[in-house]
């Protein structure tokens, strides 16, 4: 019989013993007693700080009749469940396929269209990864964008330049086979269990384009420096994708997967009355503390201990129903970075390395954006009023890429600071008033939330914080509208996808997404329903997933 023991309590270390011996040891019986064991999960318990620890999820099979003995409180015994199977027969009907966009929503929808033997052409409007690269860091080093290669844009979407994180709040069985892939093209094993796995973006870097290489083996193609600019349309459905070189690509279906910064995209489907709706999102800061600082205050007298990694935090200030301020992708031992992805404006970030050794430690600060404030009823308001404010960002920082920059006591006191705190930021942070570059509901939310959040972490307001602005691409500011069979309800043929369509918040479920996209365009091929898809976030609120 095979087993699934969940909320196991282990003392800080006991979570790197040999497994059957952690089993024999709670259950009785020898090691060799316990077959197969299967770390499933593993999360941090730091409630307590004097008293630190692991709670654990493990699968094993035994012959032994353990379903009476006695577990540590809050630990439960069950079968484990059956893994899911994951091929499907091709579908005998191949229909011509272009997918909008490499990030995680496209490239999943790619891999699971080839398992259909569906074989699509993959449009990037951006560069590949070794130019891409390069682009970027000639933004980091030099303060010179590159409209098509930057930390939006291009092989791999925007989460190649993130913390690589693979947390989601949606629940579908396709998670699993999400982090198996990364795993099986270079991600560390741990992100099976861990209950925050994080791949890092030195890593996910070569994970993109090992798969891409695999994509293109079975079969797809992929176009690089390739924007979409129009649709074809014939009697309502798809007819062809167009692209800025004025090519046409024939299809019967293409899948808009082009990540949330893609402003021009858009435009042109709101050009061509492609049914849309506002969308409510978030909008900030960047703040930075020494990552010591975020240790000492979660962990305690328990900082240091080889079994801790840097300590992340989460942390929310409720204003009412319809205001709140929280962190928002939280990047231990990361840098914050510039993310600009249009001349004239700037926008920060946060990222990290797989080894989080940076020294720093930053969070997305922010406070909700609701439609109301948009000050329009025009479908791309949310768009327009992000702009609006990452243009003033780019002011305050004197007209170059660099980040207006506060200490967050001065950013209290309504100024700007003279001299300011270390921070990983590259190109350069450029002492401002962070609030010139904020609407005003937004620095009163933050305002308010600050101090808060100090007497929840200590030292948050200290005067090693620090704030980078602006924080403006949490999600997308708009939610493209489909129906029951994922096809937009103007535009047969036309599939929204991922967090550009506003059915994502993070890599995991842009990637999930792209896969039940797939298994949509596979079932007008005939192929059978795959598997139900659930989600425990509210709709269309994806802003607080990371």
């Amino acid at each position: 019989m095979r087993y699934l023991i969940s909320n196991l309590p282990l003392a800080l270390g006991e979570e790197k013993k040999p497994l059957p011996d952690t089993l024999a040891a709670l259950l009785g019986g020898r090691a060799a007693d316990f077959r197969d064991p299967v770390l499933e999960r593993l999360s941090l318990d730091a409630r307590h700080k004097g008293s630190i620890r692991f709670l654990a999820t493990l699968a094993f099979d035994t012959d032994r009749d353990i379903a009476d003995l006695p577990l540590p409180k809050g630990a439960q015994l069950d079968t484990a469940p059956r893994p899911v199977a994951w091929a499907v027969p091709p579908v005998a009907r191949k229909p011509r396929v272009v997918v909008v966009g490499s990030g995680p929503a496209g490239t999943f929808c790619a891999l699971r269209l080839l398992d259909y033997g569906i074989e699509p052409v993959v449009l990037e409007r951006g560069a590949p990864m070794s130019e891409r690269v390069r682009a970027v860091a000639g933004l980091w080093n030099e303060a010179v964008l590159d409209p098509g290669a930057n930390a939006q844009f291009g092989e791999g979407g925007a989460g190649t330049f993130s913390d690589g994180k693979l947390t989601t709040r949606i629940g579908h069985p396709a998670i699993r086979f999400v982090i198996e892939t990364f795993v099986k093209f270079g991600a560390d094993p741990k992100v099976l269990y861990l209950a925050r796995p994080h791949v890092g973006t030195d890593v996910i870097r070569k994970c993109s384009v090992l798969i891409r290489k695999e994509a293109e083996a079975r079969g797809a193609r992929y176009r690089f420096r390739a924007r979409l600019a129009d649709i074809r349309f014939r009697d309502g459905a798809v007819a062809a994708a167009v692209l800025d070189t004025g090519e046409e690509i024939a299809c019967e279906a293409i899948v808009l997967a082009p990540g949330h910064s893609a402003r021009d995209t858009f435009e042109m489907l709101h050009g061509h009355g492609v049914a849309m709706r506002q969308k409510a999102f978030a909008m900030g800061v960047r703040i930075e503390h020494p990552q010591a600082l975020i240790d000492q205050s979660q962990y305690g007298p328990s900082k240091g201990h080889p079994s801790l990694a840097p300590a992340d935090y989460k942390v929310v200030c409720n204003f009412g129903p319809a205001r709140a301020a929280y962190s928002f992708c939280m990047c231990p031992g990361g840098e914050v970075i510039q993310c600009a992805s249009e001349p004239g404006g700037v926008v920060v970030n946060g990222m990290s390395n797989a080894r989080r050794d940076s020294g720093f430690a930053n969070s997305g600060l922010v406070a909700k954006v609701n439609t109301a404030d948009f000050g329009s009823d025009h479908l791309l308001a949310g768009m327009y009023f992000q702009r609006k404010w990452e243009q003033a960002a780019f002011r305050a920082a004197g007209e170059t890429y660099g980040a207006p920059a506060t200490s967050v006591q001065d950013f209290l006191r309504g100024r700007a600071s003279g001299n300011l705190p270390a921070t990983s930021f590259r190109p350069f942070a450029v002492p401002a008033d962070v609030g010139t570059c904020l609407p005003d509901f937004v620095q009163e939310q933050l305002r308010g939330a600050i101090p808060d959040f100090d007497r929840k972490i200590h030292g948050f307001a200290s005067r090693q914080a620090l704030l980078l602005a602006i924080e403006s691409r949490t999600s997308s500011p708009v939610q493209m509208i489909r129906g029951e069979d994922g096809q937009s309800v103007s535009h047969r043929g036309l599939y929204p996808c991922g967090e550009g369509a506003g059915f994502a918040g993070g890599i995991t479920s842009a990637a999930v997404d792209g896969i039940r996209v797939a298994e949509w365009i596979a079932q007008t091929c005939g192929a059978a329903p795959f598997l139900p898809f659930q989600r425990n976030v509210k709709a269309g609120d994806y802003a607080t997933e990371y």
